[in-house]
């Protein structure tokens, strides 16, 4: 790099440790560890005239606190608590504090310059990112679905214990509340008690609820929609537990589930990696899901997402989505597997104003331990027995997805089941055409339509002539010698 700078003398300074301590008050504090220090790169730092003997200095001193993940662009800092976003560039005043230091001892002018030039300390921390002591995969962060992070330390939702917090959780999160075994949550639960109407059964569910939000785990598949028309306690009860939840809990724009006209951004999903709870308030009145993106995030399959100006990366969706709202958006396929996925919680009870507390969620808030450890309870009761779906959650599901089947009003208004009936494919679209359209309803192609019959139990026919059709279904106008009029083909 220059002439007069001793930089094998310089790295010699002191106990192994490349950059001098600074102040309080000169860098963020970090520890260094020697027994941490590999040997091995020491033959690395004595390589002067590049920039890689700083970043090796920076690495021996900050390796246990800092790590880089290229597909987030971002670097993370242990707190001692959790591995915390840096968003401040703390890593890279670091680095220009060791190369300040080396620039101090150098023998000329220009090379302390170049030193401590800001394409120095550019070159130095994007060397300091390949370092494989700081290099890291998005994989790593999160990964243990039993495990929550707590400002009192790491619960194991598999015993419902609390350990101390651990570098080697690789936890980025952490909740807002912490784990207080014996502590109660009076307000809660009488809050609980008046939104149900007493409803012991549905309460017990929404405990094992949100004991499943806890974790990481999606084998329930399923969606969470709290459905009241106002001043039901819905909004206080996702509010309470987003709030709990901490870092684990995101918000999400309601367009993200519902039908659009044009595809959204991947940084809608990027955001909600490594959350549990995923909340979204406000449905408006005529919109649809998005039935194959709520079938795609709830499935437990890998999704694609990205930051802003970054590349894709890909992870498994930790989140439970719990929508509220207060009116029923429409489901365009009334399948097994949106059946399967959707639980409508009613929110249905209507407090009074002489009744409403203003103060509650100031209250509830106060409770927040207690309220946590009613979770952890209600995490282990879904460990042993499933979500278990109270009577009114079943009740008011179906109703629900009866009054979204628009097929099935279609079959019972216009058409008869009889084993010998046949009708031609092209007959029945029309009818159902011609029904869909004077009821507002989708209509769809003929194949699609087609393909729901086969969901509803009815066989393909096809005669000799290459008529298609299907058996077992005829229409109401149809008479009766009409049931096999192709029989003999």
């Amino acid at each position: 790099m220059g002439e007069g700078f001793d930089v094998a003398g310089f790295l010699a300074t002191g106990p192994r440790i490349t950059v001098q301590p600074f102040d309080d008050d000169q860098a963020p504090s970090a520890h260094f560890d020697a027994a941490d220090h590999d040997e091995s790169h020491d033959s690395d730092a004595t390589v002067w005239g590049t920039e890689d003997a700083l970043a090796v200095s920076f690495t021996r001193r900050y390796q246990r606190d800092w790590r880089y993940i290229a597909a987030w662009g971002k670097w993370l800092m242990w707190d001692g608590q959790r591995w915390r976003a840096e968003e401040t560039l703390a890593a890279t005043d670091l680095i220009r504090h060791v190369c300040r230091h080396a620039a101090v001892r150098a023998d000329s002018s220009k090379v302390a310059a170049k030193l401590a030039a800001s394409s120095t300390v550019g070159g130095v921390e994007r060397l300091a990112r390949t370092d494989r002591r700081h290099a890291a995969t998005t994989d790593e962060w999160d990964a243990d679905i039993w495990l929550i992070n707590t400002p009192g330390g790491v619960v194991d939702l598999r015993t419902g214990r609390m350990r101390p917090h651990d570098r080697a959780d690789r936890m980025t999160k952490i909740a807002a509340a912490t784990l207080v075994p014996g502590s109660s949550c009076p307000n809660w639960m009488r809050f609980l008690d008046q939104v149900t109407g007493g409803d012991a059964e549905l309460q017990s569910y929404l405990q094992r609820v949100f004991g499943y939000c806890l974790t990481g785990a999606t084998s329930e598949h399923a969606l969470f929609f709290l459905y009241g028309t106002g001043a039901n306690g819905k909004s206080v009860f996702v509010n309470t537990l987003f709030t709990l939840l901490g870092d684990y809990a995101a918000n999400a724009p309601m367009d993200t589930f519902m039908e659009t006209r044009g595809d959204r951004h991947p940084t809608d999903l990027a955001g909600l990696r490594g959350s549990r709870f995923v909340g979204a308030t406000e449905t408006e009145q005529g919109r649809r899901w998005n039935e194959s993106k709520i079938k795609e995030i709830t499935g437990g399959d890998r999704v694609s997402a990205r930051f802003m100006r970054q590349d894709f990366f890909t992870y498994v969706p930790q989140f439970k989505l719990v929508i509220a709202g207060n009116h029923k958006p429409a489901i365009r396929n009334i399948d097994e597997a949106m059946r399967r996925r959707l639980h409508l919680i009613p929110f249905t009870i209507t407090v009074p104003p002489e009744k409403r507390d203003k103060q509650l969620q100031t209250k509830l808030l106060a409770e927040a331990n207690g309220i946590f450890s009613w979770g952890v309870e209600g995490c282990l009761a879904w460990q042993r027995e499933g979500l278990r779906q109270p009577q009114s959650v079943l009740d008011a599901t179906d109703e629900y997805f009866e009054a979204e089947d628009a097929l099935g009003r279609w079959l019972e208004e216009c058409c008869v089941r009889h084993p010998n009936a046949k009708s031609l494919t092209a007959e029945l679209f029309s009818d159902w055409k011609q029904w869909a359209e004077a009821a507002g309803e989708f209509v769809g192609s003929q194949k699609r339509f087609a393909d729901l019959l086969l969901t509803r139990g009815l066989e393909k026919w096809r005669n000799g002539m290459g008529l298609r059709g299907f058996q077992g279904v005829g229409l109401k106008e149809t008479p009766k010698d009409r049931f096999t009029p192709y029989a003999d083909n």
